[in-house]
Parts: C-alpha cells; sequence; structure tokens
C-alpha cells in the first residue's frame, strides 16, 4: 500500500493502526490533531478555521476529544472523514467545506455522548434510547431546519459507514426514518429562504453608499495616499504625530462636504481608518446588491477586474470578472463573470486605488484587502475574511442607524443581497430606489442574452421572483373593482357576470375572497396563463394571439402599447403614471409645436390617458 497517498487504502478497508498514517490532505496525515484542507480549499470567504478540522476540541466537564479514553471514538470518526473524501459509498466524494459541516455535526453527538453520566466510549455502545435523547435534544432546539438535518444526517451517515470503522454503530438510529422528515417536525426556524432586504433600510443603505462612492471617496482616498506618504520617511511613532498633524490642518473645502457627516473633515488617524472601512463597506454593499454575487465570488475579486465592452448601437457592457466556488469541485473554483455596470466601475477604481498599497507591500493582487491605515503593523497577503465583511456589514449599519423593526440594529447577511437583487432585476420598474432603476432596467434588459448562463442558482431565484411577482399582479387584477386598459375592461365585465349569475362569490374581490382568487390563480397559472408588470403604465395578461408586442411566450416590455392591447390591464395603482402622462401632454400642448404630426401624437396620447382615468373614475 503507498501510504503517502491520498485514497491509497481500499475502499473495504479500515484505518486505524499507526502504520496507517495515510495523506488525508497535501499538509496532513491521518493521525494529525488538526486536518488543514487549505491547499483544497482555496475560496477566500472561508478563514483559516473554516479550512481545517480541529480533532483536540472541549467536551462536556473539560476534557479533549483526543485524550487517551477517547481514542475509540476518535479514530472512528477519522475513518469517517477520511472515507467521506477518499472512499464515499454510494454518492460523490465530500469537498473539504462539506466535510467541516460532517464535523460540526459529528462534535455535536460526540458531545451528547460524552455528557452521560457515564459517557459512552464507542459508537459500538450506542443503545437507541441514547440516540432517542438525541433526536429530541436536536428537534426541540432553536435552530434553522437546515442544522437540525445535518446533525441528524450524521446520525445516518455513522450508521451507513460503519462497514470502513473499526467501532461502528450497531443499530439504525433513526430507525428506518429519514433525516429530512424528522428535522421538518421540530418547532425551530425553517430556515429555508434568506429574507430580502425591506425597503426601508435598502434606501437609506444605498443612498449612502453612493454618498461615500460620490462624494467622500475623493476626499478619503487624497487623505490615505498622503498619509501613504508621510509613513514611508517616518518612525511610527513620528508617523502617529505628523499624520495627525496633516489630517487637522488639511484644507476640506475643494471637496464640497458642507452639509455631510464629513464637513469638518477627518481629525485623526483614527476617525480615517473607520471611514476608510466605511468607503470600502460602501463598495461591498453598492457591488453586492448591482450584480448578485455571492459573498465567495465578490472576495474573489482582482484588480483589474472590470472589463469594458463596447457593442454598436448598444450600452457599453461592464463585467466583473472573478470565480465561482460553489459546486465547482475545484480547489481555486471556475472563472466566471459578471454584468456590473458603470455604477461597479467606479467601485471597482475605488477599491484598486485604496488597497494599492496594501497590495503592493504584500505582492497580491486581491480586490478587498485591508485598509493600509488598520493594518499598518500586521501585514497579510489574505483578503478580508466572511467574518471581516460582517462584522464590516454591522459597523456599517449601525453608524447608519438602520434598526429593524424590534428597534434593535438591523442584521444583514451578505447573501441577503443576492435574493434582494433578484427582486429589484424583476421589478426595476416599480421600486421606489431611484438611485438605481436605471441600473436595473440595463442588466434586465440584458440579463437573458448575457448572464444567465453563467450561474443558475440566481436564474432559479429569478424565476422564483418573477413566478412571485405574475401571482401579485393576478390578485390585484382580479380584486380591482375599477380597471382600464382593452383587457382591464373585458376582465371587468367577466368577474362582475360571474358574481352577479352566483358563479363566484359576492365577496370575491374583497379580503375574503383571499381564498377564492389564490385558487383561481393557480389553476389559471397551472393553465399557462401569466400577468406581467409593464413597468409603472398597466399590468399585460399576456396571451399571445392578443398580444401587439411579440409573437413568442412572452411581451417585449419595450414595445408594449397599453392603450391598445387587448392584454393590456390597467388598474388604480397605475393611475399616477397616467396623471403624470396627461399633464406632461398639455403642458407641450401650450407651448404650441408648430410640426402637425407632432400636435397629432400629442392629441392621441392625450385623448389615450383621459380615457383611461376615466375609466378609473
Amino acid at each position: 500500500m503507498n501510504r503517502g497517498a491520498p485514497g491509497a487504502a481500499t475502499p473495504g478497508a479500515r484505518l486505524g493502526a499507526r502504520d496507517d498514517n495515510l495523506q488525508v490532505t497535501s499538509t496532513s496525515r491521518f493521525w494529525d490533531v488538526v486536518w488543514d484542507f487549505s491547499n483544497e480549499n482555496r475560496n477566500p470567504a472561508a478563514g483559516r478555521s473554516d479550512k481545517r478540522i480541529r480533532w483536540a476540541f472541549k467536551l462536556p466537564g473539560g476534557a479533549l476529544f483526543t485524550d487517551a479514553r477517547f481514542r475509540s471514538l476518535l479514530t472512528a470518526s477519522k475513518q469517517l472523514v477520511y472515507a467521506l473524501r477518499w472512499h464515499p459509498i454510494d454518492g460523490p466524494v465530500h469537498s473539504p467545506a462539506s466535510l467541516r459541516n460532517v464535523f460540526k455535526a459529528l462534535k455535536r453527538f460526540i458531545a451528547h455522548l460524552a455528557g452521560y453520566s457515564s459517557p459512552i466510549l464507542r459508537f459500538k455502545d450506542v443503545l437507541p434510547h441514547h440516540c432517542d435523547d438525541y433526536i429530541l435534544e436536536v428537534s426541540a432546539s432553536d435552530t434553522s431546519r437546515a442544522m437540525r438535518y445535518r446533525c441528524l444526517q450524521v446520525l445516518q451517515t455513522l450508521f451507513q459507514y460503519r462497514s470502513l470503522m473499526d467501532d461502528g454503530l450497531v443499530i439504525d438510529p433513526l430507525q428506518g426514518e429519514s433525516a429530512a422528515r424528522i428535522a421538518g417536525s421540530g418547532g425551530g426556524s425553517s430556515g429555508s429562504t434568506t429574507e430580502i432586504i425591506p425597503e426601508v433600510v435598502l434606501g437609506p443603505l444605498v443612498r449612502a453608499s453612493l454618498q461615500y462612492l460620490d462624494l467622500f471617496s475623493n476626499y478619503l482616498l487624497d487623505c490615505a495616499d498622503e498619509l501613504e506618504d508621510i509613513r514611508a520617511g517616518a518612525t511610527p511613532i513620528l508617523f502617529q504625530y505628523h499624520g495627525s498633524r496633516h489630517l487637522r490642518l488639511r484644507a476640506v473645502a475643494p471637496y464640497s462636504l458642507a452639509g455631510s457627516r464629513l464637513a469638518l473633515g477627518v481629525r485623526s488617524l483614527r476617525q480615517l481608518s473607520t471611514e476608510l472601512c466605511h468607503l470600502q463597506t460602501a463598495c461591498f454593499v453598492l457591488i453586492a446588491f448591482a450584480t448578485g454575487m455571492r459573498l465567495s465570488e465578490l472576495l474573489s475579486l482582482q484588480e483589474g477586474c472590470c472589463e469594458v465592452v463596447k457593442e454598436p448601437g448598444r450600452p457599453d457592457l461592464a463585467w466583473l470578472h472573478g470565480r465561482v466556488f460553489k459546486m465547482q469541485g475545484v480547489p481555486d473554483g471556475r472563472e466566471a463573470k459578471w454584468l456590473g455596470g458603470p455604477l461597479c466601475c467606479r467601485a471597482v477604481q475605488v477599491l484598486e486605488r485604496l488597497g494599492s498599497a496594501t497590495r503592493r507591500r504584500a505582492g497580491v493582487s486581491y480586490l478587498w484587502m485591508p485598509v493600509p491605515s488598520v493594518h499598518s503593523r500586521h501585514q497579510t497577503r489574505d483578503p478580508l475574511s466572511q467574518a471581516a465583511i460582517l462584522q464590516r456589514l454591522s459597523n456599517y449599519v449601525a453608524m447608519l442607524g438602520l434598526k429593524d423593526q424590534k428597534g434593535g440594529s438591523f442584521h444583514i447577511h451578505p447573501h441577503m443581497f443576492r435574493r434582494t437583487f433578484a427582486r429589484y432585476v424583476v421589478r426595476y420598474d416599480t421600486t421606489n430606489l431611484l438611485a438605481l432603476k436605471e441600473h436595473f432596467k440595463h442588466i434586465s434588459l440584458t440579463m437573458t442574452d448575457h448572464y444567465i448562463g453563467n450561474d443558475l442558482e440566481l436564474w432559479m431565484l429569478l424565476e422564483e421572483e418573477t413566478e412571485r411577482v405574475s401571482f401579485e399582479s393576478f390578485d390585484k387584477a382580479l380584486r380591482a373593482d375599477r380597471l382600464a386598459g382593452p383587457g382591464g375592461a373585458r376582465l371587468k365585465r367577466k368577474v362582475d357576470q360571474a358574481i352577479s349569475e352566483g358563479r363566484l362569490e359576492k365577496h370575491f374581490r374583497g379580503e375574503a375572497g383571499d381564498h377564492l382568487r389564490r385558487k383561481m390563480i393557480v389553476e389559471l397559472i397551472g393553465a399557462g396563463q401569466r400577468v406581467y408588470p409593464c413597468a409603472a403604465s398597466n399590468y399585460c395578461w399576456f396571451h399571445e394571439g392578443t398580444a401587439l408586442c411579440t409573437g413568442g411566450d412572452r411581451p417585449v416590455l419595450q414595445r408594449c402599447n397599453p392603450g391598445a392591447c387587448r392584454n393590456s390591464v390597467i388598474t388604480l395603482e397605475h393611475k399616477p403614471h397616467w396623471e403624470r402622462v396627461k399633464r406632461e401632454c398639455e403642458s407641450l400642448m401650450e407651448c404650441k409645436p408648430r410640426a402637425e404630426p407632432y400636435q397629432k401624437a400629442l392629441r392621441d396620447i392625450h385623448a389615450v390617458s383621459n380615457a383611461i382615468l376615466r375609466s378609473l373614475e
């Protein structure tokens, strides 16, 4: 047997003898106390501790799992993790990240066994009531359903792999039940869906981030560059003195900061460090929200990652080049690109300048490096970790004073930006977030041609959000008692007639009719019908045969003709749009344009808007 190569043991062989000190990773062997997967998992979002399995963890009572009396459990646990990595049964090999999840669940079960007054020191000694106690403990815990599932699934895995372990379970711990069913019956949080950032939080968050990018960045970066020059010619003590003095004396007037939170400038090195961290976080917020990238993909971005592609007759496409790690099966992930737009290009330029000194000293090209003023003494070659990003976001939200419904500081997680991105791509034309409305319009219109193929999960999020919007639009159209547009007038007649003939309940349009409308919508969707929002002007209850805009399976929103198309449904929600159209027409008509075709177009639009508004009265 070649004991120096991972996976050298045969699938049926058990490990455990001292002679079987096999290579587990490029830097770790079977009997090492720490298994280090750093070379096998180069995901920058995972910290060093997330890439290691430390077998010397504490158990109830203060004992370590590596103590002699736990030798049987330790050996069997290592054999299990080794087998999952190199000799899986009826499944693919586990990635280093998934091994860490198995290990965390395994630790909980081992802690449970060690917590009895007479600790269970071998898996062979585990009895059904021990498993029942553990299942009850996990099911009653206030953890997510996904976490409960992992904690119970590890029991099934121990039983499945017993033939590859010197010390394996001899009883079926779940007694034929599935871990998913047991985990789903508990009372904890389902944890199945990441929250969307509410607009009352998202609006101030994005506006503040744009202010940092557009207003504060030049001033803060100039200060940081000047301090780097001072640092180069001074000792650490003199740097503190000269740096602080320089900041206090520096002129602020050229940067037009009057009336902002930096109207007086920064007065100390500590304050500059804080503001530079906020600037970096602002760039993170904008890029994460504007692209929908995962945290690992964001942290993989490097200097020079932004590429602008010019296409004749179309807006320029700005791409961010990074790497995808999830489900890729290779340590370095795979190359990918995301549509970013001019906003992301500006944010990348700020980050490139902000971290230039740190990258130069470290000899790396990661975009998300610690800012120089924070790490002047402790240099690093690693980008910011997941924990650092979470802390930065927490500090940033607290600084902005953004609260949740209970009055506490709003808890924000990087993955929330991904779901929120999907929502705003689908709903760009109905959002109140004006600062990025054009960005999401551009993303939405180019998404199908350029972007979806790179990210299947994001495509699924977008489809899920599209279905949700369609369902909401169906409901708004069905419950409205005042409708305009050709399709709206037809729908109102049909619903009124069905109610008068008793085919629909009288309260169909009210709150009491929610369940009736929901049932009807499910049937309509099942029959292949869809309702699409068309900007702020109308809904499109799409029927291919009557559509004026397209011959395909969905509308072309840029060509929507809401006043004439038989699919157009206009509700009170759209009334402000048509009032604005009418006012603008009247204003232009007062200018008395000379061109007759232009006059006729204005009269036609004015007549259409008038007719729509009358129908909504």
